[in-house]
């Protein structure tokens, strides 16, 4: 059942600098949606999917979209445990609530989390001063962690998990692309660079109220900028 999209990671691999950039856009950014009032970014995906946030990426920030994937919150712990689980470096007080909440032996340290444990741990937000903004970050934790544990397995190991995982995703592509993805990228994964990032950034956002909501307004022109910068790597 389609409903806010609770995180938005944009994954871009540049072949000229070998950086894999993952770029989360937080949910409470204000924006333009196409055809819709002024709103956050998430409810983009509530109100027309896959098509409807890709058109709001394009207006307000330039990006062009080649392709979605979606995973529920189950479909995410599934995938997780069929990868083998995720290694993440734990705080104390995040290996407490994770605990609390799976009821696990958890502890501080670098810890191999399952899948349900890993989808907690990535939807932390209370823990922090800054709430939301450190949850995104502890996603694409969890992204680089699965990413860089396959970096040196062979092509048909990938491809043959990709076939396991392709079941349990929603997604705007075909099969031939996906697997086509992978055999172009994926000999390079393992001298790429992991960089991460977030919309918006430290300076290039102020906090108000509008409509009742307590919404993140970013500096669309600084923020078009940063992200040409690093996704192209002309920064």
């Amino acid at each position: 059942k389609r409903a806010r999209s609770d995180s938005m990671i944009l994954c871009t691999f540049n072949k000229n600098t070998r950086q894999l950039i993952m770029t989360s856009f937080l949910r409470d950014l204000y924006v333009e949606i196409p055809g819709y009032q002024n709103n956050r970014i998430n409810s983009a995906y509530a109100a027309g999917g896959m098509a409807l946030l890709d058109d709001t990426l394009k207006e307000n920030f330039g990006l062009h979209i080649d392709g979605n994937v979606e995973v529920d919150f189950n479909q995410f712990s599934q995938i997780v445990d069929l990868l083998g689980g995720v290694e993440i470096e734990l705080r104390q007080d995040e290996a407490d609530l994770i605990n609390d909440e799976t009821g696990s032996a958890l502890s501080a340290g670098t810890q191999k989390l399952n899948g349900d444990q890993a989808l907690c741990y990535a939807r932390i937000r209370k823990l922090d001063a800054d709430g939301d903004f450190s949850r995104p970050s502890r996603q694409r934790k969890v992204m680089s962690a699965l990413l860089d544990a396959y970096s040196s397995a062979s092509l048909p190991t990938v491809l043959s998990l990709m076939n396991k995982v392709l079941p349990m995703i929603t997604t705007d592509m075909s099969t031939l692309q996906l697997l086509g993805y992978a055999v172009e990228l994926f000999p390079m994964l393992s001298e790429a660079q992991f960089v991460s990032q977030r919309v918006p950034a430290d300076g290039m956002y102020s906090n108000t109220s509008i409509d009742g909501m307590s919404v993140l307004v970013a500096d669309m022109e600084a923020t078009r900028e940063m992200l040409a910068s690093t996704l192209l790597g002309t920064g």
